[in-house]
């Protein structure tokens, strides 16, 4: 559970924290009741209805059968629920159809609609409804059809929240509540699940609190895509699966805050070398030029696109074959020539390089560490402008504090050019330094730890942190 005040105790208040609006260009949305503080429990509420998500194998000859599989291994409390049945619930069902399904989007011939209308509409309708009796059709499924297959498919995949189960399995929640709260790549909130309770109707239920200060009436969001994606990649992937366009403080910013997550560098024109950078003219336009803000050249938006989506492939064909330290900086050299030193394809490139680091031999010396104490802070600086409140990148916040804190310990441990140590009054700024770095990379997952991935790295981490105070008492160095 997250942590925070419950709400209605909140600053000793007893107002609720959010209030629902509606206007003709969002439809229904939530904003702050009253002044909400980072830990400030939002809302909290128990799911209308979950069940296992559907992986689709194309390959696969019934490809519905792998969710069956799945569905029989989980235990009764975590099979599918259908208590929001028209007849058995009839509130829980309106509720359920009060939500977007986008058939408007999902119309025959889209992906969306042909994908769904293979893998679930027809094989649902083909091997189990069809062959229910007539009886026991009409009376539990009187109102069943394909039409409303679709559309519940079109409500699942807009407004259904991803679980993981400790055990690696995932479920797909919808929320009677949550559902109103926007999308924003500046999410001002973050959610949890109740994934250990004993009671099954506790099972599953979201927390959601304000991880960063939030002003009465302004507007609660949170994020559907990558925070460390460039704004063309997180508006088209938002178009594709959400269906709509985000103009959102950071996709409306060319600079993307400050960040240029998506900066290309300018490459001169008519042979006059520059050495300024391309950003969007109009982000919100996907087929706005991009323009150099030094010199008068622009570059049309498919041409950046297309490079830029070329070089994405370069960098996950490297990362898929456990790039060494050697072709990662080769592929950072070849892409710094195109790309601003912040793009987020350099960010991936340096967030696995500050992991090799230090560690592969042949990169320990002080020139590598001093490289990836700077190349940690700089990604450090990126993102906290990213996700000011660990809402969506307290992984890759704590791995850099992690790794921040390994390069600072070994610079100051590392033997001196004549095999001396470094006196303490030199070793200790440094250690100092890496003290904060620990201490924020356990702060950076206090909320992460149901997961297994956080869980593990949470248990690294306080190991860590349990060596550096050993080392600390035998250097005899007090902090």
């Amino acid at each position: 559970m997250l942590g925070g005040r419950k709400m209605g105790l909140d600053n000793g208040t007893t107002e609720p924290a959010y209030q629902v609006q509606s206007s003709e260009e969002l439809g229904r949305y939530i904003t702050a009741a009253r002044d909400l503080g980072p830990g400030d429990l939002v809302l909290t509420e128990r799911p209308l209805v979950f069940g296992p998500k559907s992986m689709l194998d194309p390959e696969a000859s019934m490809p519905c059968m792998r969710l069956a599989s799945l569905l029989r291994k989980l235990p009764r409390a975590e099979r599918p629920q259908t208590s929001w049945h028209r007849k058995t619930n009839p509130e829980s069902w309106t509720k359920l159809l009060e939500m977007q399904s986008h058939m408007e989007s999902r119309t025959p011939g889209t992906e969306a609609y042909d994908e769904a209308n293979e893998f679930v509409v027809e094989y649902l309708m083909k091997n189990f409804i069809n062959s229910l009796d007539a009886n026991l059709k009409s009376k539990f499924l009187p109102e069943i059809s394909s039409e409303l297959l679709h559309r519940m498919c079109g409500i699942i995949d807009t407004n259904a929240l991803e679980i993981r189960l400790p055990d690696g399995a995932e479920l797909f929640a919808l929320y009677a509540k949550t559902y109103l709260v926007e999308h924003s790549c500046l999410s001002n909130t973050k959610h949890t699940f109740n994934l250990t309770s004993k009671d099954s109707n506790e099972l599953y239920t979201i927390y959601m609190k304000a991880v960063v200060p939030i002003e009465k009436d302004g507007h609660i969001n949170t994020m559907y895509s990558h925070a460390l994606w460039g704004t063309p990649a997180r508006r088209q992937h938002l178009k594709d699966t959400k269906y709509f366009s985000c103009k959102c403080i950071r996709c409306s910013d060319p600079t993307e805050l400050g960040t240029y997550l998506s900066a290309a560098k300018c490459l001169g024109q008519d042979g006059i070398p520059c050495d300024g950078i391309h950003l969007p003219e109009n982000p919100l336009d996907e087929e706005t030029d991009w323009a150099c803000n030094k010199c008068p050249a622009k570059v049309n938006s498919n041409e950046i696109n297309m490079v830029v989506f070329q070089m994405g492939l370069e960098v996950e064909t490297v990362q898929m074959m456990g790039g060494s330290v050697e072709m990662l900086e080769n592929l950072l050299r070849k892409l710094s020539t195109f790309l601003h030193p912040n793009h987020y394809h350099l960010y991936a490139i340096k967030h696995s390089l500050v992991q090799l680091y230090g560690r592969q031999p042949g990169y320990t010396s002080e020139n590598s560490l001093n490289e990836k104490i700077k190349m940690c802070k700089e990604l450090l600086g990126i993102t906290k402008i990213l996700d000011p409140g660990n809402a969506r990148l307290s992984l890759y916040s704590s791995v850099l504090q992690h790794e921040l804190h390994s390069a600072l310990v070994m610079k100051a441990i590392l033997k001196k050019d004549d095999g001396s140590s470094k006196p303490v009054e030199e070793m200790k700024p440094l250690l100092l330094e890496a003290k904060t770095a620990v201490e924020d990379a356990l702060e950076a997952l206090k909320d992460e730890t149901q997961e297994t991935s956080g869980l593990k790295l949470y248990s690294v981490i306080k190991e860590t942190k349990t060596c550096f105070e050993i080392l600390c008492q035998e250097k005899k160095v007090v902090l």
